[in-house]
Parts: structure tokens; C-alpha cells; sequence
């Protein structure tokens, strides 16, 4: 049906009012080249009238200079204290611990790998899907989750038991059960357990909470009588502690959460 116009049969009239206007407006065009027709004057970087430069922008147009005396690459005028984010000239990256001027105690935020989801031993099962499940019990099988709860004025990590719906966090000595608490949850290709010692923390490892003085605690794991159980790694302490059998065990060497 090659040269079909339908607007030549009564049945297809012709639209009389465009559902969009017309965008492109000819009369501000440059008319078209002829063939034979010399090319249009060039103009200087950053003259030509139909696109002027416009120091609003952070950046030219392609092929423009600003004119003299203007920065090469300007904030937004409305915005003068705002660096460009933009890539810079070259494809350069942004500097590593760039901050906003206007806001010099903000970090940038990191990708989170790891959520703490609140809880208790009842209701946590809703979270079996993204769960970290850092090991097991010894005399079932059952698997233990790593959890965190605030505790005497910390926030310690520890284990959950989500078979038995138990939760407890090493403290004092002992093992102490809670019953409000955040769930850890993270997915599997995300994160890794790496093996330390004597306290050490190794890279990218996970800030699971801290102590009343402000002393970081991370989450940790190890083996206790055919169980494989989580705690919190204590780094001025040199050693990880986890709750088993009503006590608080330390254990020299462990294994660290971490993120990839």
C-alpha cells in the first residue's frame, strides 16, 4: 500500500488539531544548504549568536570557550557555592573524600551491604529469606542467626536460636537472654567470614555495635562443643566472646563478618 494517503478518503479527514504542538519553529531555522552552496561562516569558540555561552551552565557547550575572564567551568548561578558534579575535565573522577562545601561534616553514604532489622523470637521468622545465618547448634543442628541487642548500656552482638525462638548476647560472664533485638540481614554473594586472631579485625569487617565508651564490636564466630556459634569480636579484649550453655566463652581465635 506504498503511496496510500488515507487523508484523501472522507472516511480519514484530516486532523484538525494536533494533539502536540509543533516543537520546531522554522522561522528561527537557518535555512537549509543548496547544493553547491558555500558553508555558513565559522564562528570563534564561544560566539556564535544562535548558541551563546551561557554562564548559568556548569559546563559549555561542545566546541565552546567561555568568554574571557569567566570560569571554565562554573557552578550554577543560582548555586554558587556548590561544586559541579558532573564528570570533571578528561573524565577525571571526583576526588575519594569529596564533601559538599556547604555541608563539611557529611561523608558521603557507603553502599550498604548489611541491615539490622528490629525483631523478636517470635516474629523473626518473617526474615528467613535475608537472614545471615552464621552457624548452628551442636546438639540439633539447628541454625543460628546473628542478631544485635542493647544491653547494659551497649549494643552487643549475639546469636538467635529460631527454631528454639531464643536470643541471647555474651555479657558479664554470662549468657543473657533478650527479647528485643535486630535481626542481621545481608545477602549471601555480599558477604564473607575471614579467620583472625587475638582481636585483630581484618578489612571491610562488619560494625555490628559498640560499648558504653564507644568501643567498636564486631561480629564474630566460633566452634563450642559441636556448635558453631556467633559473639562479638572485642578488640581491647584480644578475643571473641560468645554465649553458650548459660556462660560467656572467649575464644582466642574466631572468624570475622565481613563485607566483599
Amino acid at each position: 500500500m506504498s503511496g496510500f494517503n488515507p487523508y484523501g478518503s472522507p472516511q480519514y479527514p484530516p486532523p484538525q488539531h494536533p494533539i502536540y504542538p509543533q516543537l520546531y519553529n522554522p522561522a528561527n531555522a537557518p535555512p537549509p544548504m543548496q547544493p553547491g552552496q558555500p558553508a555558513p561562516t565559522a564562528y570563534p569558540h564561544g560566539a556564535n549568536p544562535q548558541y551563546p555561552y551561557q554562564p548559568g551552565f556548569a559546563y559549555p557547550y561542545p566546541g565552546q570557550q567561555p568568554p574571557q575572564g569567566q570560569p571554565g567551568h562554573p557552578a550554577a548561578m543560582s548555586y554558587p557555592s556548590v561544586t559541579p558534579s558532573a564528570p570533571m575535565p578528561g573524565n577525571a573522577p571526583m576526588p575519594g573524600n569529596y564533601m559538599a562545601p556547604d555541608f563539611p561534616h557529611v561523608s558521603p553514604m557507603p553502599v550498604q551491604s548489611v541491615e539490622w532489622i528490629p525483631s523478636t523470637p517470635h516474629t523473626a521468622q518473617s526474615l528467613s529469606d535475608r537472614a545471615v545465618v552464621a552457624g548452628y547448634e551442636g546438639h540439633d543442628g539447628s541454625p543460628l542467626w546473628v542478631i544485635r541487642s542493647r544491653y547494659e548500656g551497649d549494643l552487643i552482638p549475639g546469636k538467635l536460636a529460631i527454631k528454639h525462638h531464643a536470643a541471647y548476647i555474651p555479657w558479664g560472664g554470662k549468657e543473657n537472654a533478650v527479647q528485643n533485638f535486630e535481626v542481621c540481614c545481608a545477602r549471601p554473594e555480599t558477604i564473607r567470614w575471614l579467620e583472625s586472631r587475638d582481636g585483630a579485625i581484618p578489612p571491610k569487617a562488619v560494625v555490628a555495635g559498640q560499648t558504653s565508651n564507644g568501643e567498636p564490636l564486631y561480629v564474630g564466630r566460633a566452634k563450642q562443643q559441636g556448635s558453631l556459634t556467633p559473639g562479638k569480636v572485642h578488640p581491647s579484649h584480644k578475643v571473641l566472646y560468645i554465649s553458650f550453655a548459660g556462660l560467656e566463652h572467649p575464644h582466642k581465635v574466631y572468624e570475622v563478618l565481613c563485607t566483599i
